[in-house]
């Protein structure tokens, strides 16, 4: 994370005379630069390309201003003066300012392309969004620990990465050509989850596959952000592995690199089971029945799981 490791760098060297921004060059990407203010938090500034006629953005923790006149310290002792367009984050804690950096590096410099004023500004109002829809609730952190673990176990994780769902309140975790896939994770000793009757019976012709899965807090287990960036890495495709992150953001919520929970799958191999929704017991009502928002927990441990071969080129999505 090369953005977040420039970061570091200037941490605790702020020039005590310094009175605005204090940077470096960044050296693998032309005509980028980041820097700090006096509170820490991260200025990245590249090279303008005009405003394009878009007005400056200033959102709740995100601000990007196009064609901005600039004057900064280098890290080397220099100045540079100039126009430049100036993303910036108004937060200096390091999980965000990881998570920021990270995102802003992935949808603006892929491949050196800065892209225009416009382009700019689509991307910024994307990551405000994020950070806008953030939690600390540590079933976020549990419920994307389940889902990446289905990534991971797919023999085709590109296929599994591009069926995911980016929305965390989707109906499906995972929506392919021929079927759905929502993941349940517990920590509890009974397999129980709660399901809406729409999941388990839509009213589309669509089939439908439950992958549930049981979790132990355990010392040597991995921590969600651990499996994500593990995943991150393996991804080749520049785009592709943005939209990962992103949803990775959005479903993992603020909590995601500051949690501490480190989670394992049971050791017997049979943590990890699929159901056919069809299989599963629901609440009956007549059609007429005023009844709307049905929720319900079954306890999986008596329902009847498909066989390992299927399971295995479910999670496949290829």
């Amino acid at each position: 994370m090369m953005l977040f490791e420039a970061y570091q760098s200037l941490i605790g060297r702020f020039p005590e005379d310094c009175i605005g921004l204090f940077g470096s060059k960044v050296s693998w990407q032309q005509g980028l630069w980041l820097a700090l203010n006096e509170d820490g938090f991260p200025h990245v500034l590249l090279e303008s390309c005009g405003s394009d006629g878009q007005p400056d953005l200033e959102l709740k923790s995100v601000a990007a201003r196009f064609d901005c006149p600039c004057d900064f310290r280098l890290q080397d002792g220099s100045e540079l003066v100039g126009k430049y367009t100036l993303v910036s984050l108004r937060d200096d804690d390091p999980d965000l300012v990881r998570v920021f950096l990270r995102l802003l590096e992935e949808a603006l410099l892929t491949n050196g392309d800065h892209g225009s004023a416009a382009h700019i500004r689509q991307h910024i109002v994307a990551i405000a969004d994020i950070f806008a829809r953030q939690s600390d609730d540590v079933r976020d952190v549990l419920g994307l620990w389940g889902e990446l673990h289905v990534i991971r176990s797919s023999k085709d994780k590109l296929a599994a990465v591009k069926a995911w769902s980016s929305s965390p309140r989707a109906r499906y975790d995972f929506v392919s050509k021929d079927f759905a896939l929502e993941v349940k994770t517990t920590l509890r000793a009974a397999r129980q989850h709660r399901f809406s009757l729409e999941q388990l019976r839509p009213q589309e012709d669509l089939t439908i596959f439950i992958a549930s899965i049981v979790l132990v807090e355990q010392q040597g287990g991995e921590t969600a952000s651990e499996l994500m960036d593990s995943i991150y890495e393996a991804i080749a495709e520049p785009e592709i592995r943005s939209q990962f992150y992103q949803h990775c953001i959005r479903k993992g919520g603020a909590d995601i690199y500051g949690s501490a929970l480190r989670l394992s799958t049971l050791p017997d191999g049979n943590s990890l089971q699929l159901f056919n929704a069809e299989t599963l017991p629901v609440p009956s009502f007549g059609q007429d029945a005023p009844i709307k928002n049905v929720r319900f927990d079954i306890f999986m441990d008596s329902c009847q799981s498909i066989p390992p071969e299927i399971h295995a080129e479910k999670i496949s999505f290829a």
